[in-house]
């Protein structure tokens, strides 16, 4: 029900600040990770609102632990499954990505930021073209499970802090692009059998695929 109101309401007046493009690789049914760029504060609203418009999906987000505390203070865990909340374990990341999986194995959809943080970075447009290395989380869903990567370039103002990427995503000077590229496939396979080679080549054909659609470099 909740889910039903968010769609048809409140996130069609988002969409209109957000220019979506490459809508036709995003599947239609059946389980994918969405991967990232991350630099504000909305990235995660910005994917999730064209999924949920216009695939009528909603996405799990693995969120860092100090946020999805904060939320849990604010709205218990209603407000966490309304938003679509999975927490990462910092002291156990890889305990993190069973809640994930579990989506994934329920046909759901999962986004993660693999470059792990917000690449403030992108605040001084000097820096700006570098994106940060990605973490192997994402690697180890996609190799888990099986399922396809869509990757996905953010375009859209920095925001350093909450206020910054409300105020900038508000501002008609600044516009926001989300760009969904084509799925990556890669073979299921035994998580113990998984290399740190073969993690980190994965991750770098994810932020590669990312990179070339946020127009960033990734040199890592």
């Amino acid at each position: 029900m909740a889910f039903t109101f968010l769609r048809h309401t409140i996130l069609p007046l988002a969409l209109r600040r957000v220019q979506v493009e490459g809508l036709e690789h995003v599947p239609t049914d059946g389980p994918f990770i969405v991967v990232a760029n991350h630099q504000s504060y909305l990235d995660a609203v910005l994917v999730a609102v064209p999924l949920a418009v216009h695939r009528d999906r909603k996405a799990w987000w693995l969120t860092t632990e100090h946020i999805w505390k904060t939320f849990r203070r604010i709205g218990g865990t209603g407000l966490l499954r309304w938003l679509g909340m999975l927490p990462i374990n910092e002291a156990h990341k890889a305990d993190s990505l069973r809640p994930a999986l579990e989506r994934l194995a329920g046909g759901g959809v999962v986004g993660i930021f693999p470059e792990g943080r917000r690449n403030k970075r992108n605040v001084n447009p000097e820096w700006g073209r570098v994106m940060l290395k990605g973490k192997t989380g994402a690697a180890r869903l996609a190799l888990t499970s099986g399922v396809p990567v869509v990757p996905v370039g953010l375009i859209a103002p920095a925001g350093g802090t909450a206020f910054e990427a409300i105020r900038n995503f508000l501002s008609p000077s600044k516009p926001a692009i989300v760009r969904f590229g084509s799925p990556l496939a890669f073979s299921k396979q035994d998580p113990t059998t998984f290399s740190r080679q073969l993690l980190d080549e994965i991750t770098r054909q994810m932020m590669l695929a990312v990179a070339k659609l946020c127009g960033k470099e990734y040199p890592h």
